[in-house]
This record gives structure tokens, sequence and C-alpha cells, in this order.
């Protein structure tokens, strides 16, 4: 598989190569091992509830190190467990001299992590720990931190990690929506701080709460409408008045009140169908605010909600994945439809 990811062109250095050479990662899952050969994100954590927290596909693993530069002895924060097999990683690459801090706000998490972490704190410094929410600085954390990994997407780094970033620092991290972000790496140099942009990215979220099915609702139909005209934009799908258009009606959306009741059951020949899948000629005869909305809008936006879907059901790449004609190719296995979590 690494030989795949080199030579597809992923970044590749000996330390990243022998890094996933010698850790394990079936020891931080107990799911079938299959997706992550075909360079696929690897479940390592289910809830009753039916959220789901992956470890990133072989490619992004290797892009994410690859681009946090790391070298021995280094303190490196990751925000976002991945069920502790990057953090196994990166410590093999700091060594012993190196530390190594899992953050996360799961307390389901936390506790698979410090269990699958057990060998690696026997000869390297890992600490886990629990945090209460993403804007809540953990405890003991070392300081100055040369490095950061962000395996979630955010709007913008919490200021408590921002405060404790070296001189000299970086974060590498996701930026944007819940539905597409830009990967940045962003490095403080005395008081400023400065962007790179490394690509755009599908990450979810970092707390897997956040990843359990909700209802349709007027405000992952904004987040819908938002990030959609933003994508499209990018991608000159959209004339300016259609961009105008949908961020009016997404603003509107989202400003309808919190306790506002939730959107009626569809018809059941829709149960099947992703939420955003949206046809209202199935919905109930129920009046709702959000279906008032919608129904006022159908003139233009029956014509462009085809584009939006494709723009959330994104076909990944899996530069690892092994080609058709090879032996044990993945023609039909898994399909060409990647997981939504990098």
């Amino acid at each position: 598989m690494l030989g795949r990811l080199e030579s597809a062109g992923v970044p590749m250095t000996k330390a990243i190569s022998a890094a996933m050479r010698s850790v394990d990662v079936g020891e931080y899952t107990d799911y079938e091992l299959e997706p992550f050969w075909h360079d696929r994100p690897l479940v390592f954590l289910e809830t009753c509830k039916g959220g789901v927290k992956t470890i990133s596909a072989p490619h992004m693993v290797a892009t994410m190190l690859h681009h946090l530069e790391l070298s021995i002895g280094q303190e490196v924060l990751i925000l976002g467990a991945k069920g502790g097999y990057i953090a196994a990683l990166v410590a093999h690459i700091v060594g012993p001299e190196g530390g190594v801090v899992v953050v996360d706000p799961s307390r389901e998490v936390v506790d698979h992590v410090r269990d699958r972490l057990t060998s690696v704190c026997q000869t390297h410094t890992v600490r886990v720990r629990k945090m209460r929410q993403l804007d809540h600085c953990p405890p003991h954390l070392p300081e100055p931190l040369d490095r950061v990994l962000v395996t979630g997407s955010v709007p913008e780094l919490p200021a408590w990690l921002e405060s404790r970033m070296a001189d000299g620092g970086f974060a590498v991290a996701p930026f944007g929506g819940r539905i597409a972000q830009r990967l940045l790496k962003r490095e403080r140099q005395g008081e400023s701080w400065y962007d790179t942009d490394l690509g755009g990215v599908l990450f979810g979220p970092i707390d897997i709460a956040d990843t359990e099915p909700e209802p349709l609702c007027a405000d992952s139909l904004a987040e819908l409408l938002r990030e959609g005209a933003v994508l499209g934009e990018e991608m000159g799908l959209f004339d300016e008045e259609i961009l105008i258009r949908l961020k009016d009606l997404s603003k509107v959306l989202a400003d309808l009140p919190d306790d506002m009741a939730p959107l009626p059951q569809q018809h059941e020949a829709m149960e099947d169908e992703p939420p955003w899948t949206l046809d209202l000629d199935t919905w109930s005869e129920d009046v709702h605010p959000v279906i008032d909305l919608l129904t006022a809008e159908m003139s233009w936006l029956a014509e462009v909600w085809p584009m939006l879907i494709a723009l959330v059901d994104v076909r990944m790449v899996h530069p690892g994945e092994p080609d058709a004609d090879d032996e044990g190719g993945s023609a039909g296995g898994f399909g060409r439809h990647g997981d939504l979590v990098p």
C-alpha cells in the first residue's frame, strides 16, 4: 500500500514510511482492516446513538504527517484522537525525547485511546486528555507547542491552542464548515500568523457526538446552502444572482428560532434517501416555516438543487487503492464512493 501511495505522488519521507511500517493499525481498532489497505478511512468506534469515528485513510495520514514537518524532540498536540493511531505514528517520529498530547471531547474516545496506547506509553511520552468542549482548555498541557494537528473540521483554532504555540511553530488543520474545508498550515511568527493553503479536504467533526444522525432541520439546510454556494462559486457553477439567492436563503433559514418545531417526517418512500434529497411533494401537508420558505423559492431552487447535492455527494480520491487489475484489487469491492471523513 505504501508503495502505491508513493507511486501516486503522496509525500512519503523515510521517517513517515518507517513509522507506518512499524505501527500496526490493527491495534487501534477492532473493525475489519480491509478498507484501510484500500486507502479508505477505518472505523475505530461507533456509539449507541449512531455516531462514528474513523482513522483517516492512509494517503491523508501520510499527507498530514508530511506537512507537520516532524523531527526528534518536538512537543506535538493532536486535537481529535483518530483512535490513537496517528499519536502512535507521531510518537515514533519525535522519539522518546519528544512528547505527544492527544485531546478529545468524548469520554468514549478518550477511554478507547488510553487503552490502545498503553504499550506506546511505556517507551514514549504520550498523554491523553479529555476536554469539556473545544473552546475550553484541557488540563496540564505542555507549553510551548511546536506542532499541532487538528483532525476534524474547525472554523478557527481555539484561543487556548493559539496562545500555547511556539514562535515558529504551526498547526495543520481543516478549516471550514461541515461539508468541505481547506487544509491550512497556520504558522506563528512573533505576534503574527501566516497561512499556507494545502488544498481542499473533507473532514468530519472532532466530537463523535456531532456525527450522530440528526433529523433534517433549518440549520442543516442553511449549512448545505451556504457551503454549496462557496463550492459552487469556486467551481464557477452558479452565476451571481444564484449565489446571492443561496446566501440570502441560507441566512433566513439560520435565523429561524432555535425552539421551532422539527420538520415533519417524509413519506415512507423517502426514508432510505439522504436527508438532503428534498422533494417537497413527499412531505406531509403540515404547515411548517421551513417548507413554506423552500416552496416560495422553488422557481429557482429546483434548478440548482441537483448541483447542490452533487457538491456534497463527493467522490473521494484514494491514490493508494489497488488497481482493478492488481491482485486483491477492489473494483466493485467498495465502489468508488469514499467515506465522507478523510
